[in-house]
């Protein structure tokens, strides 16, 4: 109890730092690179940066973006001990969202879901063996803004989340809150740049958790025609309660053809899994208290978007 107490003053002291250095810097300038052009595509919240790694910078002047995602993420846990069971889990969210930033200052995004989700659980010697379920439908509304500050090549940006509880009962209404920080440092006239994000998370029920992300991206080819960015991150949530910690390894491509349309592929495989049994498959084993961490799971996902960027 006392080295997650400790943990959680270390995480907000961070973010508290990160804040204060925020406040007292000076906006972050325009930047003249053939580069450029890459700070604006967005991620899946809208905000600028890549699949949920959000970019401290924000593009000079006036621009705005909107487009369409599809994401999916497909979680396979299976248990094998006393008692054998299995739950595989997929989401396909298709999102549209918008957003728009100013002066390399101010970025603020909306996004709304259309959520499909296959929830499969199979629990070898229980009454209720075999279970399939099917949901639809719009998910919860979400709001995100940050704002800019640089420091030379380094740009400091606090950022929220909200997650608006409007979504239809089998697919949303849960509201969440994540409260953060952005950094990114640039070299190379802006070409290559090393991204974190630490970040507070507040789920309604009364859930927290502790979310970072480290990583990296670069502008590989940069013409009139077309500009190319990839990029690599890790991603790490610890939840409170839980002993260990989920990490994934992001990685993906994105494009900006024409200097008007956007286009990203990534994809998200788990490296570490937290090992806890979903609470779906521990109800069907009626809470016995012989089995406590699955022992072989596996998740993995996709992203694809399409979009447009207008830069004024």
């Amino acid at each position: 109890m006392g080295e997650r107490t400790a943990r959680n003053l270390a995480a907000r002291g961070l973010l508290g730092a990160a804040a204060l250095a925020a406040a007292l810097a000076p906006p972050a300038g325009a930047i003249e690179s053939d580069a450029e052009p890459a700070i604006g595509l967005a991620g899946r919240l809208g905000l600028t940066g890549f699949q949920d790694m959000v970019d401290a910078r924000v593009p000079g002047v006036l621009s705005a973006r909107a487009g369409l995602r599809y994401d999916v993420f497909v979680h396979d846990q299976r248990l094998r001990r006393e008692v054998r069971a299995r739950r595989r889990l997929e989401q396909h969210d298709f999102v549209a969202y918008a957003g728009g930033s100013a002066f390399g200052l101010l970025d603020a995004a909306i996004r709304l879901p259309f959520i499909y989700r296959r929830d499969d659980v199979d629990v070898r010697g229980s009454t209720q063996q075999l279970r399939a379920r099917y949901d639809e439908g719009w998910g919860d509304l979400d709001i995100a803004a940050k704002v800019a500050f640089g420091l030379g090549p380094l740009t400091l940006a606090p950022y929220l989340h909200g997650r608006m509880p409007t979504g239809e009962p089998d697919v949303g209404r849960v509201a969440r809150l994540e409260y953060g920080g952005a950094a990114t440092f640039a070299i190379l006239n802006q070409y290559l740049a090393v991204h974190a994000n630490l970040v507070g998370v507040q789920i309604e029920g009364g859930r927290a958790a502790f979310r970072f992300r480290l990583g990296a991206s670069a502008v590989v080819l940069a013409t009139e025609m077309v500009l190319l960015r990839v990029y690599a991150y890790g991603d790490g949530v610890e939840y409170e309660g839980k002993a260990d910690t989920d990490f994934d390894l992001d990685m993906g491509i994105q494009a900006i053809i024409f200097r008007f349309f956007t286009v990203e592929l990534g994809g998200t495989v788990r490296l570490v899994d937290a090992g806890h049994i979903d609470d779906t498959i521990r109800r069907d084993l009626r809470g016995s208290s012989r089995v406590s961490r699955h022992l072989d799971g596996e998740a993995w996902g996709l992203s694809l978007s399409a979009g447009v960027l207008f830069t004024f």
